[in-house]
């Protein structure tokens, strides 16, 4: 009975120290340790290099390696360093492209910035996500909101067909929000410029 538990205990240590499985790849203990200690910096390598090493790593890091690079972009913004936070959020939205906060974020981020282009991308998919949300009515205002912001940033990089269309949706889910005027305005606007093309 005493070699048979031995020889389990010896089995057990054995796989502990040479790794069974993905959660126990040493880049992604070591991550782990990073993230609860809060040294988002050294998780979001130490992911990195754990699933470098083997891709398979992902499924088991998605979610802490995801907010290591949100929390480390919300270290870097709040040192005042926002252009240098928006790549890890670019980064941990990619690993999540279904994070509301950080999709929002990065649509502002490029709103200010007048990147019309990356505003285009970011409220599109915002619009996306927030019509998953409960049915409320504040459900319908933010999805408006995201239309005419979409709308607006593709109007600035003239896709016109594409602004009409987003205009359209924006009043289509928020016929009575604040931005309904400014839609219709908007279409008759990207229409004519249509016309001159």
């Amino acid at each position: 009975m005493r070699k048979g538990m031995t020889l389990v205990l010896a089995v057990l240590l054995g796989m502990s120290l040479i790794g069974c499985g993905p959660s126990e790849d040493p880049e992604v203990r070591m991550g782990n340790m990073f993230f609860k200690n809060k040294q988002f910096d050294n998780a979001y390598q130490a992911y990195e290099k754990a699933v470098a090493k083997n891709p398979k790593n992902l499924d088991a890091v998605r979610a802490n390696f995801k907010n290591a690079y949100y929390y480390y972009g919300g270290q870097l913004e709040m040192s005042d360093s926002l252009s240098g936070a928006v790549k890890y959020y670019e980064k941990g939205f990619a690993l999540d492209p279904t994070d509301v906060g950080m999709c929002n974020k990065l649509a502002k981020y490029f709103w200010d910035q007048k990147e019309y282009e990356g505003a285009a991308k970011y409220f599109s998919r915002l619009s996306e996500l927030d019509g998953e949300a409960p049915d409320t009515n504040k459900k319908w205002v933010l999805m408006g909101e995201d239309y005419y912001a979409a709308g607006y940033a593709l109007f600035q990089i003239e896709k016109y067909p594409e602004a009409i269309e987003a205009f359209k949706n924006s009043i289509k889910v928020s016929p009575k929000g604040k931005q309904a005027a400014k839609c219709k305005d908007a279409i008759a606007a990207a229409q004519e410029k249509l016309k001159k093309k």
